[in-house]
């Protein structure tokens, strides 16, 4: 029992950069203090409701002033989070000590968890340094306080499922760069015949669907206007010509906008990945920094040296 319960609160100090749907409130201490104001059953069963509006009128129900209670509505943004506290970027001015009501949902699950925190620090940070430009953004970290077992059991299965995840990914991903830094030739030139064999496969598929078309519109010409061999050809050339016309304004239409989605996509996934590097470079130590630099350093010095 004492090896699980160690596994258990060890696996509550892993810390993931995700994405959630985020919401806060800044609170009165006495708020979370005083027994006589919130009770310990303040969050109910409703923190893993579908439906926030109850989640908050039955969480906010209990507190004073609760009709003038609003939450800071965020859109998803990436937080660098864990069962016992949570990182992330606002544009309020808090001060370590603080108390908060926070609300969080993460992207990838149904579930809602209402709990309080209290903020650990506050940093200023400069206009370049802060995602989506944001006028006066505030980097906050902040500690859950009275978080419920079972919302923090749920939490703890999140970061436990995104770790693993997150570990996979970046386990191939550098497998991936280590492969082509070191067969540089051998990777490029298998990805050049890849893509080759795929050009010749459309290819060939396209022209047995070109004939298959018109061997079968030959004979329906054929058959319905008893036409010659000449004609039949020709009315063929037409409806086939007609076909590739309207597909090509089928295609100029969607083309555009796709286009403007994927690049949408790529902006959001660059600025979604240019976050999750600043949370995990602002929350290196200084000595941590310095090996990472070190190592870097290290990597493309010796790769100059007997890789090229």
């Amino acid at each position: 029992m004492d090896k699980v319960n160690m596994r258990k609160n060890r696996r509550g100090y892993f810390r993931i950069y995700d994405e959630v749907n985020l919401s806060y409130k800044k609170i009165d201490e006495k708020w979370v203090t005083d027994p006589h104001l919130i009770s310990d059953n303040v969050f109910n069963d409703h923190s893993f409701s579908t439906d926030i509006e109850n989640i908050l009128q039955d969480t906010t129900s209990l507190l004073p002033g609760s009709e003038d209670l609003q939450f800071n509505e965020h859109e998803s943004q990436n937080v660098n989070i864990s069962a016992s506290g949570m990182a992330f970027y606002c544009e309020d001015a808090l001060e370590a000590g603080d108390f908060l009501v926070i609300k969080i949902k993460p992207a990838s699950s149904m579930a809602v968890i209402i709990t309080y925190s209290q903020v650990v620090y506050c940093k200023h940070l400069q206009s370049e340094d802060s995602p989506n430009d944001s006028p006066h953004p505030c980097f906050v970290g902040a500690h859950f306080i009275d978080m419920k077992d079972e919302d923090r059991d749920l939490l703890i299965k999140h970061v436990d499922k995104k770790r693993k995840q997150q570990n996979w990914v970046h386990g191939l991903f550098l497998a991936a760069v280590i492969t082509v830094i070191a067969f540089p030739d051998v990777v490029f030139g298998l990805l050049f015949e890849f893509f080759h064999f795929l050009f010749e496969l459309f290819l060939h598929i396209l022209h047995l669907s070109f004939e298959f078309i018109e061997l079968n519109l030959d004979r329906l010409v054929e058959h319905f206007f008893s036409t010659d061999l000449h004609q039949t050809q020709v009315i063929v050339f037409y409806i086939i010509l007609s076909f590739i016309v309207y597909g090509l304004y089928l295609l100029g239409r969607r083309v555009p906008s796709f286009c403007r989605r994927c690049k949408r996509n790529l902006f959001t996934a660059y600025a979604f990945k240019k976050a999750s590097l600043l949370f995990f470079w602002r929350e290196q130590s200084l000595i941590n920094k310095i090996k990472i630099m070190s190592i870097v350093i290290a990597a493309i010095t010796c790769y100059i040296l007997f890789g090229m």
